[in-house]
This record gives C-alpha cells, structure tokens and sequence, in this order.
C-alpha cells in the first residue's frame, strides 16, 4: 500500500476502491496520475508517461499529474536530466493536463483531498482508488470492471454502455455501428474495441507483438 488512501481516510474521504484502466485516482471526470521520482524517470524513457497521457486524454476532461519527491533526485538517477524535464515541458503543454508536485504521501493525500473536494462541495469527498480487481461480489461492480478493461473505456462511459444495452455480452455482441451510438465512443474507437472482442487468441509463444491500434 502506498499509504495515501490512509492518509485520505484521516482526511475524511470516501474512497471507493474500483478497476481503473488509467491512473491511480479519480474525482468526477478528472483523473490523477501520481508518479514518485524513480517512476517518473522510468517512464520517460520507456514511453510509458506519454502513453498513459495520451489515453487519459481520450477519457477524462482533466488530468493531474502528482509528482512525489524531491526533483533533485531526478539528477541523481540519471545524467540523461535534461530529457525528463523536456518530457515534463512536453506533457504541461497538453491542454487538460496540470503537472503539481508534493514532498511526500501525506502531501499526496492532501492534494488530492483538496482537488477532489473542489468537485464534491457539498459532501465528504469522494475518490476512486486504483484496484486490480473489485474486492466484492455486487454484480454491477463486476460488470463494470469488465467493460472498463476494453480500450477508450472509463468508468462514467462503462456506465453509459450497460445503461445503453442492458448486459456485458449484448456490449460483446454489438457491431461497432451501434456501440458509436452511444455519446462519447466514436466509430474509430468502437472499431477497436469490437477488434480487441473479435480477433482469436494468440498464445504468446506464436504471437508477433502486432500493434492493435
């Protein structure tokens, strides 16, 4: 455990643990995506910071990017310094994103706190913890894990589609024409899916690494 949600829960947020497909934390439409130092640096030269920001944008209206720890570390880790903070000025330049940074958990916590209750006024705040898989046996949680782990999907646009078909396999069993009916998947988005749900199963000793997008 990182330690945050505790820090949350002494705060006095509500935190809902769920499946998410992007990022560590959600509040209404906005996501954070918490990185320590180490991580940080990692993932600007494996790509994987560009990645997850490039799908969160595709589902969420806004993304914050927590960087926890001291920068000074970054020059510590790496001679290649100049490259993360490029990668840094690259991400803040992104229309939705906000890049904030804290000293530790406890900070994390509070920050995100103070971000989720700007979007809960009126009540305890309530935040959505990364979980790899839902810790109960209610259906609809079910159902909803499953159809966010299909590609573009979030949790508000899992929700639109059972909503919209009533099941996990009439989704499954939808031809892309009418899962873009739905608002906020577009025909290119609901081709992939449909492609991801369709395409035969390639033992990983066979399969090539064919990009799917």
């Amino acid at each position: 455990s990182s330690g945050v949600a505790d820090h949350l829960i002494k705060l006095g947020a509500y935190i809902e643990f769920k499946m998410l497909e992007i990022g560590d934390y959600l509040f209404g439409d906005q996501i954070v995506e918490r990185k320590r130092i180490d991580d940080l640096v990692r993932s600007v030269f494996d790509k994987r910071i560009f990645d997850q920001i490039k799908r969160a944008s595709e589902v969420y209206d806004k993304i914050f990017v927590i960087i926890e720890g001291s920068p000074r570390k970054i020059r510590e880790l790496t001679d290649r310094w100049k490259a993360v903070y490029g990668a840094l000025a690259f991400i803040a330049q992104q229309n939705n994103v906000s890049i904030l940074y804290t000293s530790d958990v406890e900070e994390t916590a509070y920050l995100i706190f103070s971000l989720a209750s700007k979007i809960n006024a009126r009540s305890p705040s309530r935040v959505i913890r990364k979980e790899k898989k839902p810790m109960t046996d209610d259906i609809r949680e079910w159902q909803e894990y499953i159809v966010q782990c299909l590609p573009h999907v979030g949790p508000k646009l899992s929700e639109k589609l059972l909503e919209t078909f009533g099941s996990v396999q009439r989704i499954f069993n939808a031809s892309a024409s009418e899962l873009s009916r739905v608002e906020g998947l577009s025909e290119e988005k609901a081709q992939d899916i449909v492609r991801i749900i369709r395409s035969s199963y390639e033992p990983r000793n066979k399969s090539r690494n064919k990009p799917l997008f």
